[in-house]
């Protein structure tokens, strides 16, 4: 695949490496001289200096031909702007990271009529085919956390009514037993075992070993039972303290407050503590350093059910995420925003809640695209029925031929779902039904 990527900065260059690393043709487009340098010196792909949101750059760096635009510049109106150029000289599909919410939520018209239907503005509307805010998912990771308040991360299928969660083995009758010899709630999926930073698609004669992080699929209801298996009950956080009144921070507070959860944020700057407090009438707001032992245990730190550190400072939330487990913080969960210290973080001993640039499950997320394809499908399908539809016209009978191209995409992307390995044919997958969508928006206006 081709991609272009637009910004060199930490998420920018973190992708760049990724993609690169999986063996695709990479673009990087960026502004700064000392980023592109930084690029050229240590990654193998191609650097464009220039600003990414100008037809001329996007032409040099041959976005007409490109599969996947990815812009995570700095500024949210740089990026859609970006993708609007790149979708209308031909990229077939566009990501964009976008931090205002106001941007990245849909608009919906009041309708003319009762029965008549509302008008929705969607990211593709700019141009954009998914918009990302990492502010956004890592707050939501972060309260998935706290809501269960299991150790790790809990990834949602069907409106939460399936989930992934993953355990880690640290005692229990189940350590050195093979896979077979333990009754687990069906139905119930051992989905992978990471063990020694090796990850392992287990047989049914797999040992469970003492350190294992064992990911498993299983209905939500059985969840509780699972905990109970691997010593790891579910029990929900009632008292959060939150260090950084930042973006994350605030979106945190704002999730937990309303659902009977006492939430306290410290933050270092007293400008930035009023605006917190005046936006948060919920959630206490004091002003103070993180990294002071005295402080963090006059705001009963130690007897609080989980710590969260969310500052933009990696060594500042590493630091202090340490020294609430010091107290005795039961969970502490720090933000990560550079790829490289999250190593550090789990030497040390503190749970990495989330990390802002893209990783693993932010590429995986593009595989939702195919979930928007099937609701056009269903849609498309109600209207036939509503219209009463007897006979197909040529353009119709050329859509249809696109939707079920789009259906067999979607088809062979599901049992890739399950595999790790996979990622990189689904991001395919996503791309070829988009290019597919586009085809069919063409046929579409033909015929109108």
């Amino acid at each position: 695949m081709y991609i272009i990527i637009a910004g060199a900065g930490v998420v920018g260059f973190h992708i760049a490496s990724l993609l690169a690393e999986e063996k695709h043709e990479v673009a990087v487009v960026e502004q700064s001289e000392e980023a592109v340098e930084k690029v050229r010196s240590q990654l193998d792909v191609t650097s464009i200096l220039g600003n990414a949101a100008t037809p001329k750059i996007l032409k040099e760096a041959e976005a007409p031909r490109a599969d996947l635009i990815i812009a995570v510049t700095d500024s949210d109106e740089t990026n859609m702007i970006t993708c609007f150029i790149a979708k209308e000289l031909g990229a077939s599909m566009t990501v964009a990271r976008v931090r205002n919410p106001e941007y990245s939520g849909y608009f919906i018209g009041a309708a003319k009529s009762p029965s008549a239907p509302r008008k929705v503005v969607r990211p593709k509307t700019f141009g954009v085919d998914l918009f990302i805010n990492p502010e956004v998912e890592a707050a939501r990771e972060i309260i998935s956390i706290l809501s269960s308040f299991y150790p790790t991360p809990v990834e949602n299928f069907a409106d939460g009514v399936v989930q992934i969660r993953e355990f880690r083995v640290e005692r229990g009758t189940m350590v050195d037993k093979p896979l077979s010899d333990i009754t687990f709630p069906k139905p119930c999926v051992i989905a992978a075992i990471l063990r020694a930073g090796e990850l392992i698609m287990p047989s049914v004669d797999e040992l469970i070993k003492q350190g294992d992080h064992v990911y498993l699929v299983a209905s939500r209801e059985f969840m509780d039972e699972l905990g109970e298996m691997f010593a790891q009950p579910q029990r929900p956080a009632k008292s959060v303290v939150i260090l950084g009144g930042g973006r994350v921070g605030v979106l945190v507070a704002e999730g937990l407050q309303g659902h009977g959860v006492s939430v306290k944020i410290i933050e270092k700057n007293i400008s930035r503590c009023q605006e917190v407090a005046a936006k948060l009438e919920q959630t206490t707001v004091v002003q103070g350093d993180g990294t002071d032992r005295d402080f963090l245990i006059e705001q009963g730190v130690p007897l609080a059910d989980a710590f969260v550190a969310t500052t933009e400072s990696d060594e500042l939330n590493i630091l202090s995420g340490l020294l609430a487990k010091n107290l005795g913080v039961s969970r502490n969960l720090i933000l990560i925003t550079r790829p490289a210290n999250i190593p550090l973080a789990e030497a040390v001993g503190v749970d990495v809640a989330a990390s802002l640039p893209f990783d693993r499950e932010d590429i995986a997320l593009l595989a939702q695209t195919l979930d928007d394809v099937t609701d056009f499908i269903h849609a498309a399908a109600d209207a036939m029925l509503i219209y009463k539809v007897e006979c197909s016209t040529p353009r119709a009978k050329e859509l249809a031929d696109i939707i079920v191209q789009a259906a067999a995409e979607v088809e062979r992307a599901m049992p890739q779902l399950r595999h790790p390995g996979e990622l990189k044919h689904i991001l395919q997958r996503c791309v070829e039904i988009n290019r597919l969508e586009n085809m069919a928006d063409r046929v579409f206006r033909s015929a109108m």
